[in-house]
């Protein structure tokens, strides 16, 4: 929202909207012309604001400024956005899983694993070959090696492969041997890199910045489909909140806002906000009661023996239980498991 002032305006009106938007909670930003002053309003604005400020004096005029993100919002003509990845579908209809190891190590048999977890209604297979971990000390992934096995295994199970990228010197590296380039919370706003990746034309996993408000994580949806790439799916991970029993706290509440404000699908990553595997049924079950189109389980051959991630990662059989669960949760809300 912009507010126009009077050409008459003294700084005493200009200081008396400032004053007025601080005590709604939000604040304003000053643009001094020649004739004019525009103040830029900043923060959350109660639906009431734009008329209250209209009856301020020396106030011209209110300007409500549209979303800029025009391509990932949600338009009444257009149904919601489906999103083909081979022979699978992301989209409103069904609900989606996929699943895999966060990091793909040495010593496990991949190739196993994936056949497993289709059996299991997985429908994509996910793993982290290139990681960019937060600290400097922690595995970050077999490289191009852990990329080639788990393209070997997507193979032999049949299933589409996801992974993510950590910087724009990977993708050229990682794009051949995926069909869907993640793009992690820490990544979100790396402007280049959404480009880049969304110029390889693989479908995007776009992950939720840690401290992203619903606003600029479409935003940063909007930088892939103006470089063209329509095949984009969003993700749900956690955000920062001021309570430390869990690394990131899982804001359910975003995927009916999403559901009003954008036409993309949305999945939910519940292991990474969570951070225990003790907490990954429930919120994976709550997640698909609240709209979430699919869902991203961690799945290890031996998660206690994991170099990373163990903590929140399902075992095999712990999936299997938890698949039994949202099959007939997706029954009951009309919306079948999607399996290949």
């Amino acid at each position: 929202m912009v507010i126009v002032m009077s050409t008459e305006a003294a700084q005493a009106d200009v200081e008396r909207v400032l004053a007025s938007l601080e005590e709604h909670g939000c604040h304003g930003e000053l643009t001094v012309g020649v004739e004019r002053t525009i103040v830029t309003v900043v923060g959350p604005q109660a639906p009431e604001l734009p008329q209250e400020m209209r009856t301020l004096p020396r106030v011209d005029s209110v300007v409500q400024l549209g979303k800029s993100y025009k391509l990932a919002s949600k338009d009444p003509a257009r149904a919601a956005s489906s999103v083909e990845i081979g022979s699978v579908c992301v989209s409103e209809g069904s609900l989606t899983i996929m699943a895999g190891p966060g990091a793909v190590e040495e010593g496990h048999d991949l190739e196993a694993l994936a056949v497993s977890l289709r059996a299991q209604g997985v429908s994509l297979l996910w793993g982290g070959a290139m990681r960019p971990g937060q600290s400097p000390y922690a595995f970050r992934g077999a490289g191009e090696e852990g990329l080639q096995r788990l393209a070997a295994a997507g193979e032999a199970a049949g299933l589409a492969v996801v992974s993510e990228v950590p910087s724009v010197a990977e993708v050229a590296t990682i794009a051949p041997y995926v069909d869907v380039i993640e793009i992690g919370p820490f990544n979100m706003q790396n402007f280049g890199l959404l480009e880049a990746a969304a110029e390889t034309g693989r479908a995007i996993l776009l992950h939720r910045g840690l401290s992203a408000t619903v606003d600029e994580w479409l935003l940063s949806a909007e930088h892939v489909l103006h470089a063209g790439n329509e095949q984009l799916v969003l993700c749900e991970s956690g955000i920062r909140s001021y309570d430390s029993s869990t690394p990131a706290t899982l804001d359910l509440s975003a995927i009916p806002v999403l559901k009003g404000l954008t036409h993309l699908p949305v999945l939910v990553d519940p292991a990474r906000g969570a951070g225990r595997a003790d907490l990954v049924e429930r919120l994976a079950l709550a997640a698909v009661a609240a709209g979430a189109d699919g869902l991203a389980i961690e799945v290890h051959p031996a998660p206690s023996q994991a170099l990373v991630d163990g903590a929140q990662s399902l075992a095999l059989q712990q999936y299997g239980e938890l698949v039994q669960r949202l099959d007939l949760l997706a029954q009951a809300l009309g919306r079948p498991l999607q399996c290949v």
